[in-house]
C-alpha cells in the first residue's frame, strides 16, 4: 500500500490499525520531512511501515509496483491530474485500487488555507494549467470529472460515497475509487 500525502497521519492512523497481523508493506509518504519524522516514532510498532518523501508531480513514476494507492485531499493537488492518475495508473499492479478523499466543491472556509497550499514552489507552475481545470479558477474536480478521469486514465471508477442524496453530501468529502484493469 502506497499512501500519499499522509501528512500528519489521520487517515494511516485508520487504515493501518486495521492491518496488523496481516502480510502487508505500507509505505507512508508526504512531500517534505516535516512529517515523516513524527510518523516514524508514532507508527514505530510497525516494522512492516516505511516512510519517504515523494512528490506526486515528480516522484509516482520511480515507485515500486503495489497493490492500494491511498491519498486524502492530495491528488487534486497534482499540477496535472490526468498525468498523476496515469503515474498512479502506472505503478498499480492489474487489478489494483486507488482510493481518494476529495472535496468536490470549493468552501470559503477550507479555501482560505487551500490557497496557500496550492501556491506553487518558486518556477513551479500553478496547478490545473493543462489539465480538466484549465481555464477556470477552480482547482477541485467534480465527482463526473474525478470518473472521467479515471477513466481516461485507464481505471475502471467504482461508484463514488457519499451518493448525492446521503445524509452526508453536504459535508463534501468524498471517498472517489477505481481499479486497475486487469
Amino acid at each position: 500500500i502506497l499512501e500519499l500525502g499522509a501528512g500528519v497521519g489521520g487517515m494511516t492512523n485508520e487504515i493501518v490499525s486495521g492491518l496488523t497481523g496481516l502480510p502487508v508493506e505500507y509505505h507512508f509518504t508526504d512531500v517534505s520531512s516535516f512529517f515523516l519524522n513524527a510518523a516514524q516514532q508514532r507508527f514505530a510498532d510497525r516494522p512492516w511501515m516505511t516512510f519517504g518523501i515523494v512528490d506526486l508531480n515528480t516522484d509516482l513514476g520511480q515507485q515500486p509496483p503495489c497493490d492500494i494507492v491511498v491519498a486524502a485531499n492530495v491528488v487534486h493537488n497534482a499540477q496535472d491530474i490526468g498525468r498523476a492518475l496515469g503515474n498512479i495508473h502506472g505503478i498499480l499492479r492489474p487489478g489494483g485500487a486507488v482510493f481518494l478523499i476529495e472535496l468536490c466543491t470549493a468552501h470559503c472556509c477550507l479555501m482560505t488555507s487551500v490557497y496557500f497550499l496550492m501556491s506553487p514552489r518558486a518556477g513551479q507552475p500553478q496547478v490545473g494549467l493543462t489539465d480538466v481545470r484549465a481555464g477556470t479558477d477552480r482547482i477541485l474536480l467534480t465527482r463526473d470529472e474525478w470518473r472521467s478521469e479515471f477513466a481516461r486514465a485507464g481505471f475502471t471508477p467504482m461508484p463514488t460515497v457519499p451518493a448525492a442524496n446521503d445524509p452526508l453530501a453536504p459535508l463534501d468529502q468524498y471517498l472517489l475509487g477505481a481499479v486497475r484493469k486487469p
